[in-house]
């Protein structure tokens, strides 16, 4: 089992947590959510910047597996901190950040796959992450329901639609909004489908389970 199965299998895990027990355990549902970025931003590095230089100058005789593995480990590691740190501005900065990666895959599934779409997306992703989670912060109660919920969800959907994209299961759940990705992104459709249906599913439940028992 590779880092990538065992990191996500945490993240998936860590998500559930989030979506349905954040409102008792804020501090710790941020330093998931932080760690979970970490990943992201970790994958993203080695995927677009580290990997094509792999067996090349001083990295010839390095594993794209072990620099995958390292890069993706101290980014989770140094996020989680600070997410343990200074929580409650890492908690918006992660939510916009979520907000805006989201929203901008949807916008350019509907509007076009290029920069002004994206940007667009992006904009308004920023902006409605920060505002729920200032509001959340502020006002605790449902808000902060809500966002952990929304939160979790993006985190546990994110993480189960690579486990799911390549199983019939998986196929048979990204029907729904497949139709929404195919055009844009025809070879990674399902994999978006399922983790936006997730996202939504069990942002749904984890404010149902939240709602009963808040401790607040």
């Amino acid at each position: 089992m590779d880092f990538n199965t065992i990191a996500l299998g945490i993240i998936l895990i860590g998500g559930l947590f989030v979506a349905c027990a954040g409102i008792n355990f804020y501090r710790y549902a941020v330093i998931i959510m932080s760690a979970a970025s970490g990943f992201a931003l970790g994958k993203m590095i080695c995927d677009n910047f580290l990997n094509g230089k792999v067996g090349e100058g001083v990295m010839r005789d390095t594993s794209a597996t072990a620099v995958d593995s390292f890069v993706m480990a101290v980014c989770i590691l140094g996020l989680a901190a600070l997410g343990y740190g200074v929580y409650q501005i890492m908690g918006t900065l992660v939510a916009a950040v979520g907000g805006a990666f989201l929203l901008s895959k949807i916008s350019m599934a509907l509007m076009g796959a290029d920069m002004i779409s994206m940007m667009i997306g992006a904009f308004a992703g920023l902006i409605l992450g920060s505002l729920i989670s200032m509001l959340a912060i502020k006002y605790e109660g449902f808000p902060l329901i809500v966002f952990c919920a929304l939160a979790g969800g993006r985190i546990a959907g994110y993480a189960a639609s690579f486990f799911l994209r390549a199983h019939q299961i998986g196929n048979l759940i990204a029907k729904p909004c497949h139709g929404l990705f195919a055009a844009r992104f025809p070879g990674d459709a399902i994999r978006l489908s399922i983790a936006l249906e997730l996202f939504l599913v069990i942002a749904v439940i984890g404010i149902v389970v939240q709602s009963i028992i808040r401790d607040d």
